[in-house]
Order: structure tokens, then sequence, then C-alpha cells
């Protein structure tokens, strides 16, 4: 089929973007290639960048409409994150200290949506590049990852924010395909290849992979906007739950910074702040501008936002591992007969599972050595039998003790 490439990027895949322009992609585009019409060009023309060069080299990088990785969807219009990135090389290599995202963009393919937004984060501290997202109109879904990648995020109050969620369109075509007489056979050469074919029933197998899928590229959203957006918990965007909300409530709700009447408002203050600096009385060659402060300081935020992220996933591990240590030692001295104060010991020394068990075994030997009875001696008359049994319940009380410390004794030799 004539634009099969193209379609593979529209259906049957995970995208982050609104379901307002997912429909008129499907609508416009999807559904016209199905039917086998033409829609023109197949790549959108790549909507140029809007750089404002001024004095305090800053520059305006456009991130408008459905986004995709390499080049657009055919009438969708687009931009993509391949000239989004070279964009910004350009404007490091000519030394810009400053970069904003103007925004208005529903979102689009999750295919290299989460390098770029590394990349965006990185700016401040690996190239000293400050970084702004400025919306008017729609930032959400991937669009609102790239803006939560950039220090400070400003909106109109009209401004569409969230969606923060991914998708996927399957498209099923049996009905047509039998109203146009066409049947369809589908050869595979491995079971699972290709099971979201639109021109057969989908498995309930693929639907579940499928499924599982969306889940974990969402879990991967998440954590990417809590990493850049610190102030955004998890409570948060499961509330929020992939729906859209206004400016107003988007800085409620702590996605964004401010409220703004335009774009030329933040450029100006901008202007403004950066002719302020601040300079040393020690020694008035190491001049800072507040611009350049600020920029460290958030710089320094992120960093530090990242590392409290990197650090709670590390000590949620370990106390995982060590709930698990110290339960399998609990169960094996429980399945050993060995007392739980004697298990203790293994689990105060940081001993491991494997070590544990293997000493347990040890000692329930030791013990069982101790307590052994021989068999092949002759056998014992009644009165024999009389002078084995203890005089006294004090003689008894006195080979229990005995027992107890060929037990102890063993322990000790096993730690």
């Amino acid at each position: 089929m004539r634009y099969q490439r193209l379609l593979s990027r529209l259906l049957n895949t995970p995208l982050a973007i609104s379901q307002s322009k997912l429909d008129i992609i499907t609508s416009n585009v999807s559904l016209r290639l199905l039917a086998g019409e033409s829609i023109g060009p197949l790549s959108a023309e790549e909507v140029p960048t809007r750089s404002k060069l001024s004095k305090d080299k800053s520059a305006v990088i456009d991130v408008f409409d459905s986004l995709s990785a390499k080049n657009g969807a055919g009438m969708s219009g687009g931009t993509t994150y391949a000239s989004i990135t070279e964009d910004i090389q350009y404007f490091s290599s000519k030394g810009y200290k400053k970069i904003y995202f103007y925004v208005d963009s529903p979102g689009g393919e999750v295919a290299g949506l989460f390098g770029l937004a590394a990349f965006i984060s990185s700016l401040p501290v690996k190239y000293g590049i400050e970084t702004v997202t400025i919306t008017d109109g729609m930032m959400t879904s991937a669009a609102y990852v790239i803006g939560a990648a950039t220090q400070k995020v400003y909106a109109t109050s009209s401004s569409i924010i969230g969606s923060i969620g991914v998708i996927m369109t399957l498209v099923n075509t049996m009905k047509a395909d039998a109203q146009d007489g066409i049947e369809y056979t589908i050869i595979r050469s491995k079971t699972d290849k290709a099971l979201l074919n639109p021109h057969e029933k989908f498995p309930q197998k693929a639907l579940d992979e499928a499924t599982s899928m969306l889940a974990t590229l969402d879990t991967i959203m998440n954590t990417t906007v809590m990493q850049f957006r610190p102030q955004i918990t998890q409570s948060l965007l499961d509330s929020l739950a992939g729906k859209t909300v206004l400016a107003e409530e988007a800085l409620t709700l702590g996605l964004i910074d401010g409220i703004v009447t335009s774009i030329d408002e933040v450029l100006s203050l901008s202007t403004t702040t950066s002719q302020q600096s601040l300079t040393s009385t020690k020694d008035n060659n190491m001049a800072m501008t507040l611009e350049d402060a600020l920029v460290q300081l958030n710089a320094v935020q992120t960093e530090l936002a990242a590392l409290k992220a990197s650090t709670s996933l590390e000590v949620a591990k370990a106390k995982n591992e060590e709930q698990a240590r110290i339960l399998g030692i609990l169960d094996a001295s429980e399945t050993f007969k060995i007392p739980t104060t004697s298990a203790m010991k293994f689990i105060k020394t940081n001993t491991s599972v494997d070590v544990a068990v293997m000493s347990f075994e040890s000692i329930k030997e030791a013990i069982q050595g101790a307590n052994h009875v021989d068999t092949s001696s002759k056998v014992l008359t009644p009165s024999q039998e009389k002078e084995q049994e203890p005089a006294s319940a004090k003689d008894y009380f006195l080979r229990m003790a005995a027992a107890a410390t060929t037990e102890n004794e063993a322990i000790k030799g096993m730690l």
C-alpha cells in the first residue's frame, strides 16, 4: 500500500498527543490513506525557526503543531525533534546564552521525545544556556514534556496545558475490506509478528501487550516530568488522569511558573532583567549579571532534583532488598527449627540468606549429632533402662541445658 510508512507512524503506534489533534489526524490523514486517497506531500514543510537575534544573545525556537521525530505527517503540519535539536546546537555554537521555546502544540510522537527533553534539561549545566518556555495556545502531552524540561514555563491565561499521558489508535478495516470484496491472508515467519494488523481481528494477547507497553511509557513520561518539576507528584498526575487544564489551574497545580499576557512580555522582562548586574566588591573583573546567577541557581536546582529522584529510587531498592533478606533468614530459621534469637544474630551481622541457610544446616547437624542415640548397642534390661532414666527432674533439666549449650556452641562457631 502507498503511504505504508506514513501510516505506521500514525496507527498502532504510541503517541503523546491530545485527543482533539489525534481526531483531526485520524479523519484527515489516516482514514483517507486507508481509503487509498492522496493527501499531497508525504512530509510537512518544516516550520522555520523564529529567532530574535537580540543584543543579549537570546533566540526563540518555535515548537508548533504536531511533533514528530524526523519529519511531518502529511497535511497535519508539524515540528520535528531533529529540527529543534539542530536549532539548539546552532545557537549554542554561536554563543547564545538564552533560548526561548515558543510552544503551541498538542504533542506528537513518543519516539525521540525523551532524548530531546533530556538534552534540553542539560543545557544550563553543560552549556550555560538559560531555557524558558512560553505558550499562548496548546502545550499538551509531548509538548508539555518539552516545556517541563526548561527552567521556567510561562503561559497566557487562555492556554491549554496538560494531557500528560500516551495514547494509541487501533484501526480495524475488516468490514471495509469485505465491502470492497478484498480478503487478506496474513502469513508470518514468527507467531507474534505484527499482531495488530488492521486486516484481521486483533488477538487479546496483542491488545494486552499494547496496554502494557502504554503503561510503561506512561511511567517513563511521569518520571521524566517529575524529575524536571519536583513540585509535581505522582498523586497529582494520577488525579489529572491525562486531562487538560487552563493556565490558572495549571499555575495552582505547579505545571507552570507564571501567567503572562504575551510572549513579548516575557522577552521584554528578560531584557530589562539582564541589564542589571551584581559586581563583586573584591574584584571588579569578576562581575556576574543577575540573569547569569539565576541560570546557575536553576541549573543547580535541576541537578538536585535529579539527584533526589535517583536517591529515592536507590533507597527504595535497598529497603526492599533488606526486607527480603530479613524475611528470608526468619523463614529459614523456622524451617530448620532454629530459635528466633539465634536467627537475629545472623540478621544483625548482615549475613546473606544463602550463608544463613548453610549455617542453619550445620547447626541442625551438630545438634542432631549431639543428641544421637547409638542403636547398635546391646538391648538393655529393664533394670538397666531404669538406670539410664534421670534420677530426678533436676537431672532432666541438666540434660536439656547441656543440649542448649551444644546448640549455642554450634551457632557461635558459625558466626
